[in-house]
């Protein structure tokens, strides 16, 4: 006798009964964990946790427990856990549950994908008396990997996870690329790495979720490639099985009444299967209800930042009464103040120039008071700056004079604000200027500048990353002694608390050690964001590979960061025709294996420190040379006039992938230039070229989509077409799909792609001109030369 299945919504009905009596069990009223708990990736055999991580009192935790693949010690003394693995059977996700007065605390527990790979390298009959190797596999360390000669190959063994990774060799000290590998890439400081693959990173058989409806408090997520294990939090709790019905290829998930407490919290949903881990979901909830209008959204929402970053000095003059440029004929213009202030900044938010951009906001260069007179760089050929930029800080917690007041400064938040505009600030914690009267009465603050073989501590950026300093006039800070490192973060949380600002944008980032981005993000957690409700984004810099980047991302430590790795990818393949959408993609997917499926990493247009895009598409900058260099020696200009149409493209591929897009001051125009200080020209606003205000309306138009569209925010993006020169993918928020094509080529390209039958009744409605022609789930589009399409129903 057949046993017959209930009908889904008596299912529902009975679950739902059941729950609302069982809520308060689960959930405490008030939550011990604030802010969504990163998950926690094993590093290994053994993993420590740090509790102070995700809770502000580590001593309120009772016990830890988790999967019986680990055993688990949790040292209350020093507010750590102990995870060791039992044996080699380790899932790719578990759950970690951690008690606090009786109700258990969630936080997902990510298997490490490293795997061993052997590197050989062949030195062809000539003999060496030592050879490293070094690049984004050791953060670029020269010492950190030696090998050894074996059977006529210098071999070493390295655990890695699956991808690409740039390298070099030292040969009896010197740097070589692998001449026995073909592979190689451009280095971005006008030179070429190596290029190593590792494992295989196949994702065609792992499970793929996606959003599907939602009606009232339930919500139904499909997935494909039958996931062996799926993990369901709202907020920092894995949901009980009672809230969760799985049928066919679908799950019914019951959103807990504890929801209509908070106007924002999230549903977060991983699974796998013996081919690995799919992409994570993240569901914004209002209340007891997912977010379904752009209305609900809100100025603490990060995830629909579409953030702009300018120079104060290079933006615009408000107050020319403040203008004080060094007097000195040994300073270039292109190093010395050109008179951009903070009321300049605040007349462009009232002219509503951010706004007809579709900027919702600002990151503002550093604007501590810097010194009166200029410096001679230490490198050659020993130029002479001002500190203009705002990076050499001899005061922590005073607006410089020639940015304008302290009331200025508060004017142009207030301003900001009531426009609907954040505001991030860019913080200098690395180091101060030797006038700074800090290091002054303190000089054994500084880490060492002069290393035990004599050689000086300056510009080492890998091999002493946590000591080197920037120049000789700029003692790094040592942010290991807790005194200096109180200091510090109590000097940005002044920022914070005193102009009521939005979050920080952090300068150096891995040259600091990790615990005093603890101690900050603590501190602005206890003081700020619990007791104002109030949500902040930090974001870092750090140039390396993936996974030092990551490792300062996280709770406890910042949101996120720049991806430089995406970047230089995207870089590359927009500007250069003979580059491959493959590599965009493979570098696409090795973002969200570092990163996560949803993040808030800055996916950038360019930024202060490299040259401008524009000029390696249009040709007047090569990859091959010395951007900082040829920016000294001649004018760079944009080249090739289809460097517009590819900056375009750049521009629509960070306004619709997962992250933070970042539009550079000048990127929406496309002005040109070389490397620091030539890609800080001046802002211009008027007497535009018609490719210029072109390529401004296209950026306006493309940041008022991602603004207007729920699935460029919160949707999952799934690849749909994929050749050496044209690629299209998809973001999707339940009903509301999003289509991104791109045509890299220099003929049009008709490009033919299938839709889940879902929107097969789906009329898409194209953006920029291209129309697509659409039967049932296939669609055919036809996109011009370096062009692109966004598609939305």
């Amino acid at each position: 006798m057949k046993k017959q299945m209930l009908p889904l919504s008596l299912l529902l009905l009975v679950f739902t009964s059941c729950l609302d009596q069982r809520q308060s069990e689960i959930f405490p009223k008030e939550s011990h964990l604030p802010g969504l708990a990163s998950p926690f990736k094993l590093q290994g055999p053994q993993s420590v946790l740090l509790l102070a991580d995700y809770f502000l009192d580590p001593a309120i935790v009772d016990s830890v427990n988790g999967n019986e693949a680990f055993t688990f010690h949790h040292n209350k003394e020093a507010g750590e856990v102990l995870i060791t693995a039992k044996n080699d059977d380790i899932p790719q996700y578990s759950e970690l549950k951690i008690w606090v007065t009786g109700y258990k605390y969630s936080i997902l527990v990510e298997k490490s994908k490293k795997v061993k790979f052997v590197y050989s390298f062949d030195p062809k009959n000539k003999a060496y008396r030592s050879v490293h190797l070094f690049g984004q596999m050791n953060n670029w360390n020269r010492s950190a990997t030696p090998m050894v000669f074996r059977d006529g190959l210098w071999q070493t063994e390295l655990e890695l996870n699956p991808g690409r990774y740039q390298y070099l060799l030292m040969l009896d000290g010197k740097e070589s690329l692998d001449l026995n590998n073909p592979d190689i890439t451009d280095n971005n400081i006008g030179g070429f790495n190596s290029v190593l693959n590792v494992g295989n990173s196949d994702s065609l058989n792992v499970p793929r979720l996606f959003t599907s409806s939602t009606e009232l408090d339930q919500i139904r997520v499909g997935f494909e490639n039958d996931p062996e294990k799926i993990f369901v939090f709202w907020q920092n709790h894995r949901l009980p099985v009672e809230f969760i019905i799985r049928q066919s290829n679908k799950l019914v998930i019951t959103i807990p009444k504890a929801a209509e407490n908070t106007d924002r919290s999230f549903i977060r949903i991983w699974s796998y299967n013996k081919e690995g881990a799919s992409n994570d979901l993240l569901i914004p909830l209002h209340k007891r209800q997912v977010l379904d209008s752009l209305s609900m959204l809100t100025r603490d929402d990060a995830e629909a930042s579409i953030l702009y970053f300018l120079m104060i000095d290079r933006f615009n003059n408000g107050n020319q009464e403040n203008d004080e440029p060094i007097d000195d004929p040994e300073v270039n213009s292109k190093t010395n103040y050109w008179g951009g202030d903070l009321a300049g900044i605040t007349k462009k938010i009232r002219d509503g120039y951010f706004a007809n951009l579709g900027i919702n906001s600002i990151w503002l260069s550093p604007i501590t008071q810097n010194p009166l007179q200029a410096y001679v760089e230490y490198p050659e050929p020993k130029r002479k700056y001002s500190g203009y930029h705002g990076y050499w800080p001899i005061t922590l917690t005073t607006v410089d004079h020639r940015f304008g007041t302290s009331a200025e400064m508060h004017e142009l938040v207030k301003e900001a604000h009531a426009n609907g505009i954040n505001v991030l600030l860019d913080f200098v914690s690395n180091h101060v200027h030797e006038e700074n009267k800090l290091i002054k009465e303190n000089p054994a603050w500084a880490t060492e500048l002069t290393l035990p073989d004599g050689q000086k501590n300056i510009r080492l950026w890998d091999d002493q990353r946590l000591t080197t300093w920037f120049d000789t006039f700029l003692p790094t800070l040592d942010l290991s002694n807790p005194e200096v490192a109180e200091l510090l973060a109590d000097s940005a949380l002044y920022w914070i608390k005193e102009y009521k600002l939005d979050g920080f944008r952090h300068d150096a980032t891995k040259h600091i050690p990790e615990q005093y981005w603890r101690t900050l993000t603590r501190k602005l957690k206890e003081e700020v964001m619990l007791p104002q409700n109030k949500r902040l984004y930090q974001i870092g810099e750090t140039f390396g590979g993936r996974e030092l980047i990551g490792s300062y991302v996280g709770s406890g430590l910042l949101d996120g960061q720049f991806d430089f790795n995406l970047y230089f990818d995207a870089r590359s393949v927009f500007a250069l025709d003979n580059e491959s959408f493959i590599r965009m993609n493979n570098s696409l997917m090795e973002t969200f294996d570092y990163y996560g499926s949803n993040h808030l990493m800055g996916n950038i247009t360019g930024n202060h420190d490299l040259p401008r895009f524009i000029s390696f598409a249009g040709g007047s900058l090569s990859f091959d040379e010395d951007g900082v260099e040829a920016g000294w020696s001649r004018d760079i200009k944009v080249g090739n006039p289809n460097a517009y149409a590819k900056l375009s493209m750049l521009t629509a591929f960070t306004m619709t992938i997962p992250g933070v897009p970042v539009i550079y001051y000048g990127d929406e125009i496309g002005i040109p230039g070389g490397g620091d200080p030539d890609s800080r020209r001046p802002m211009r606003f008027e007497n535009l070229a018609p490719k210029e205000i072109e390529t401004k309306e296209i950026a306006a138009k493309l940041t008022k989509l991602r603004q207007n569209r729920l699935s460029l925010i919160y949707g999952d993006l799934y690849v749909l077409h994929l050749s050496n020169d044209t690629w299209v993918y998809s973001r999707r928020y339940f009903d509301e799909i999003t289509i991104v094509a791109f045509n890299k080529g220099n003929q049009p390209a008709t490009i033919s792609f299938e839709l889940p039958e879902i929107f097969n009744e789906t009329i898409l409605k194209d953006n920029f001109g291209n129309k697509a022609d659409k039967n049932e789930n296939h669609v055919t589009v036809t996109i011009q030369p370096y062009s692109f399409e966004i598609l939305v129903n």
